[in-house]
């Protein structure tokens, strides 16, 4: 792997470990805000080696699509699952995005499903780097 590719899985990893370190504090927002910074990174590590690109772009939905048009197909449920956590970029770090204390809009459920989704994306990317 070249290494900004390394780089990129590393810090991938390291959010993918913070998200569970907050949700067991339970920082729910914090926690869902670390998935998706987990798979966008992840998702840059595959492009990155794949592709030798790197998209400026902090949309999930958009790094999969990207994958895609270098023969990276990644399966249906796993496109739910980037559209899940893109919504936790700004929702769960602003007030005006949501309309309140973010803290108010998370709890251990949506924690738990961005934790099983940035996974999900771990392991699509990990298979392909393999």
């Amino acid at each position: 792997m070249q290494p900004d590719a390394e780089w990129w899985v590393r810090a991938g990893e390291r959010d993918l470990a913070m998200a569970v370190d907050l949700e067991r504090l339970q920082y729910h927002e914090g926690a869902a805000f670390h998935c998706q910074q987990a798979a966008e990174k992840l998702l840059k590590a595959l492009l990155v080696r794949k592709a030798q690109t790197l998209p400026r772009t902090h949309s999930c939905v958009e790094l999969l699509e990207t994958t895609a048009r270098f023969g990276l197909t990644a399966p249906g449920p796993l496109v739910t699952s980037v559209r899940r956590l893109d919504r936790h970029y700004v929702d769960s770090r602003y007030p005006n995005g949501v309309g309140g204390a973010p803290d108010r809009f998370y709890d251990a459920t949506i924690t738990a499903e961005a934790i099983r989704d940035a996974q999900d994306v771990a392991a699509f990317v990990r298979g392909h780097l393999a």
